[in-house]
């Protein structure tokens, strides 16, 4: 009876340290991953003020009633700013706000001179703000000149919150080139926190900013308690057969890519379709693709967070096929008409890959068996888009074989001109943030208007994102916007469901047809 009872207990035993190693690695992967994700939209956040401090300088040396307007129309129209300041020989003498001109710069700021080169560092608060935290960015010359940028804290504090996940994780943002962290509201100054063991670091390489992500005890106790449960059905068999046991003490590994591809194989991830309305006949003209991953553990996984997983551990590519190969099944359920589009998202990393071609053309070629349907591939600006020979001349050989092109999240990036040279897009899609302005005072409003201005110059077709209320379709048919998807008209739902909500709104909806996508521009 002891042996038995012994034999029995050994597996528990056995495998506290591998449940011990495994919970640390658990948590290691995911705060690494939270870690990688927010130094990320930190970067396209200093990305953004480094390109307008760089603008500014040429207008140094110019008297402040010559540059003032577009101060105030940069300091005014880009989103994060709370201030823009030009600066000789640590004297402010043109500001976007303050209107102080030969002020010092101390009483404008707790930075007594202007460091050359690009400088950053946490600021508890400014003039006119004094009680809300800011960020400080500067770009120094030799001879004394200087711009001078106040980021409001408050949109890195809030994606501060949203990395720690409600308590989840300790997340801290330190700064500049003594790692000062990011101060909360009501804070005038702190250190860093020390670092604990399984504390996950991620710097950047592009400006000094450094995210730590560290799990709390909460996180630390269920992480432990989802590997046990995971081990119960193990240990019971390893307490009958050890040898059994042997054979599962390393086999199971969990790992983000290993995840996903597993994901993969045992059909966990699966497509919704949004419809895309034509604001001039209130029919559906196309879909656009969303993907969806439910997994067996975690449930239903953010897209956000699994997409940049993959791009982070180089898998987006097996992704994207898979995706390819889920809208292809899924065509003759979706039943689209003649003249609509089918839009499904791409990534930089898969489009300069020699397989990205021949993965297009797989769907391509399934696409084409539903007359008049056009694909439509979508390329986000939120993350840089690598400009190669290779990725030049994929579009062109795609675009050549009736594949569209259509920029996503317009106007969030750091590089939107840039990318409609390089795309040759054939329409752009406003992203929900502007268009959740649309018909107020709120500056995004004016945002709004000018990017609407400018696809029509260029003659580009718009594709408004996220519209929600009637007062927002209103304006921005008024305006001239030629398609629109949002909850206002329909949720994203299954290909079945899809076909339904169609039959009943061409049933119940005003005649018309689908308006075609128009013909490829030169930008």
């Amino acid at each position: 009876m002891l042996v038995t009872l012994a034999a029995a207990a050994l597996p528990f035993v056995l495998i506290l340290p591998i449940v011990v190693h495994e919970s640390q690695r658990q948590l290691a992967g995911e705060a690494r991953v939270t870690a990688a994700v927010l130094r990320r939209q930190l970067e396209n956040i200093l990305l953004r003020a480094q390109d307008v401090t760089q603008r500014l300088t040429p207008s140094l040396r110019r008297p402040c009633g010559e540059v003032l307007n577009l101060l105030r129309q940069l300091g005014s129209l880009q989103p994060y700013f709370r201030s823009l300041l030009l600066v000789r020989d640590d004297i402010v003498y043109c500001s976007s706000i303050y209107g102080m001109p030969n002020t010092p710069l101390i009483a404008l700021s707790p930075q007594e001179h202007v460091p050359q080169g690009m400088y950053v560092m946490p600021v508890a608060g400014t003039l006119l703000v004094p009680d809300r935290p800011a960020v400080m960015v500067s770009l120094g010359l030799r001879d004394g000149y200087g711009v001078v940028a106040f980021l409001d804290a408050q949109y890195l504090y809030d994606l501060k919150l949203a990395a720690a996940r409600d308590g989840v994780y300790d997340v801290d943002i330190l700064l500049g080139r003594h790692d000062m962290p990011l101060l909360d509201a009501g804070e005038r100054q702190r250190g860093a926190r020390m670092p604990e063991p399984d504390t996950q670091q991620s710097k950047s390489a592009m400006f000094p900013v450094q995210v730590r992500v560290t799990p709390l005890d909460a996180q630390r106790d269920a992480v432990r308690a989802h590997v046990w449960r995971g081990y119960a059905a193990f240990l019971v068999l390893a307490s009958i057969l050890c040898g059994y046991g042997a054979y599962r003490l390393y086999g199971w590994r969990v790992s983000i890519p290993g995840e996903i591809r597993k994901g993969m194989r045992q059909r966990q991830f699966h497509l919704v379709y949004q419809p895309v309305i034509d604001m001039s006949t209130g029919r559906m003209s196309g879909v656009e693709a969303l993907l969806r991953w439910r997994h067996p553990r975690l449930g239903n996984v953010r897209p956000d967070l699994f997409i940049a997983a993959a791009e982070e551990h180089h898998v987006i590519g097996d992704l994207t096929r898979h995706m390819f190969e889920l809208a292809a099944n899924d065509l003759a359920e979706l039943d689209l008409p003649p003249g609509s589009h089918l839009g499904v998202n791409v990534s930089g990393a898969h489009m300069v890959s020699d397989r990205f071609v021949a993965d297009v053309d797989a769907l391509l070629s399934r696409v084409r068996r539903h007359d008049g349907v056009i694909l439509v591939l979508e390329v986000t600006e939120r993350h840089p888009l690598p400009d190669t020979p290779a990725l030049r001349a994929h579009m062109s050989e795609l675009r050549e074989r009736g594949v569209r092109w259509a920029l996503d999240d317009f106007g969030t990036g750091h590089r939107s001109l840039s990318y409609l040279q390089k795309l040759h897009a054939h329409f752009l899609k406003i992203d929900r943030a502007f268009v959740s302005t649309a018909g107020t005072e709120a500056v995004g409003n004016v945002v709004l208007d000018t990017i609407i201005g400018l696809a029509q110059q260029l003659g580009l077709a718009m594709i408004a994102e996220g519209i929600e209320t009637e007062t927002q379709e209103a304006y921005l048919r008024d305006k001239g916007v030629h398609f629109a998807q949002g909850y206002l008209f329909a949720r994203p739902m299954p290909p079945r469901e899809l076909a339904a909500w169609r039959a009943a709104r061409d049933h119940a909806g005003p005649p018309g047809t689908p308006q075609v996508l128009p013909a490829p521009t030169t930008v």
